[in-house]
C-alpha cells in the first residue's frame, strides 16, 4: 500500500509540473463490489479500461473535454468540462446498477479529498494519451 501511495505522491507532483500548457486528469473508480469494467474516451478517443479500485491519468490540450464512460450492454454516460492549461483535475466515477442497465457516474472531486481517495486505488492503469 505504502509503495502505491508512493507512486501516486510522485505522479501528482510531476505531472503539473512537466505539462504546464496542458491540462491534466486523473480519473478514478473506488472499492465496489461485483463492479463493470468500462472503457474510458476523452473527446472521442479511447484511453483505457478501468475497473474498480485503480485510476487512470490522462494528459490532454486544454479546453472542452468529454469524458464519456461504456461498457458492454450498458448506457454511455459523458461528463463535460472546461479544461485550463496547468490545472488538475479529479474525476471520481463510481457505477450505478438497477435491473435493466448499468452505467458509471462521473463527478468533479476536490482535489483534497481525491488525493486522499486515490491513494486507496490498489491498481494503476496506464492511459493513452489523446494527443
Amino acid at each position: 500500500m505504502l509503495k502505491y501511495s508512493f507512486f501516486v505522491g510522485l505522479l501528482l507532483l510531476f505531472s503539473a509540473g512537466e505539462n504546464a500548457e496542458k491540462a491534466t486528469f486523473v480519473l478514478y473508480r473506488g472499492r465496489e463490489f461485483l463492479g463493470h469494467a468500462y472503457e474510458i474516451k476523452f473527446n472521442n478517443h479511447l484511453v483505457a479500461t478501468i475497473e474498480t479500485n485503480s485510476f487512470i491519468e490522462v494528459v490532454i490540450t486544454p479546453g472542452k473535454i468529454n469524458i464519456e464512460a461504456s461498457a458492454f450492454r450498458g448506457t454511455k454516460k459523458t461528463l463535460t468540462v472546461t479544461a485550463e492549461a496547468g490545472q488538475v483535475y479529479f474525476v471520481k466515477a463510481y457505477e450505478e446498477i438497477d435491473f435493466w442497465d448499468h452505467y458509471l457516474v462521473m463527478h468533479l472531486m476536490d482535489a483534497e479529498k481525491a488525493k486522499k481517495e486515490v491513494k486507496k486505488c490498489l491498481e494503476i492503469k496506464v492511459a493513452k494519451q489523446p494527443d
